[in-house]
């Protein structure tokens, strides 16, 4: 064989390949495109449940964790009332206190039982992808799933302070999804029920790849799915902290974060 035709016989094998990758993100982006199914992901686990309040003082201690199994459930309820299907996770093992425990099994939660909730995993879905608490993301992606939602609370400081600039964070594809649930909580919550100081939510993309919610979100990226993680409020702000301590706003919140989701998933194209 040839000089030139050995340039063409690779030319065509990298055209082949261009071709061969092209059609497969044709064909992820249009399962994505046509999933009916929401994946929530309860963020951290109960052996470091994440941002929490300094103390008691507003409303009592709180984390993010424990509320979110409190309050997960409301934000399915409003996916599935819409039509579409809910699947939660939490990784790390169910928790032992009989609330939660029974608010975990109403939601349906599944627990992505890894042998240490807090290690860095890499993603069986995209390799390249490393991160604690990637296989909340993995569990996400065997579903098939239109989006991925992180249930999170930001928490500024180890002392009470009124922080106000919340965010949904999200992957590249994910910037309609946070864009329509940022509407939805900046319209209906924020500065009108909760305390904000008139600083909307904003969205926030993050592909900074380190090794936390970055890669959460480029493995999802990877795989064509939108996917963001609720940032909006502060729990060591004491406001929001008195806010979110009561039932009835913490339902309010959660469906909020919900009918964000819906939006979304109603005006895709």
């Amino acid at each position: 064989m040839n000089r030139t035709s050995i340039l063409c016989f690779l030319f065509f094998l990298l055209a082949l390949s261009l071709v061969s990758t092209s059609c497969t993100s044709q064909c992820m982006q249009r399962q994505v495109r046509n999933s009916r199914t929401v994946v929530l992901d309860i963020g951290h686990h109960m052996g470091a449940p994440g941002a929490c309040t300094p103390n008691g003082r507003h409303g009592g201690m709180m984390n993010e964790c424990s509320w979110w199994y409190r309050n997960a459930g409301f934000v399915k309820q409003e996916i599935e009332k819409a039509g579409y299907i809910c699947k939660v996770c939490n990784r790390g093992a169910a928790p032992r206190d009989p609330e939660l425990a029974a608010c975990a099994r109403r939601a349906g939660v599944h627990q992505v039982n890894t042998p240490q909730p807090g290690a860095v995993y890499r993603s069986r879905h995209n390799p390249r992808r490393m991160a604690v608490g990637i296989l909340s993301a993995d569990y996400a992606l065997d579903q098939k799933p239109a989006c991925v939602v992180f249930l999170h609370h930001n928490s500024n400081s180890e002392h009470w302070q009124v922080y106000t600039k919340g965010g949904i964070y999200c992957n590249s594809v994910g910037i309609p999804l946070a864009n329509a649930m940022v509407a939805e909580l900046n319209g209906k919550l924020m500065n009108s029920r909760i305390p904000n100081g008139g600083e909307p939510v904003q969205p926030i993309l993050r592909d900074d790849g380190r090794l936390g919610g970055g890669d959460w979100l480029n493995t999802c990226n990877d795989s064509w799915v939108p996917a963001a993680i609720t940032e909006a409020v502060f729990l060591s702000n004491p406001q929001h902290a008195a806010w979110l301590a009561k039932p009835k706003n913490a339902e309010l919140y959660a469906r909020t974060v919900g009918r964000g989701i819906v939006r979304y998933l109603n005006n895709r194209r």
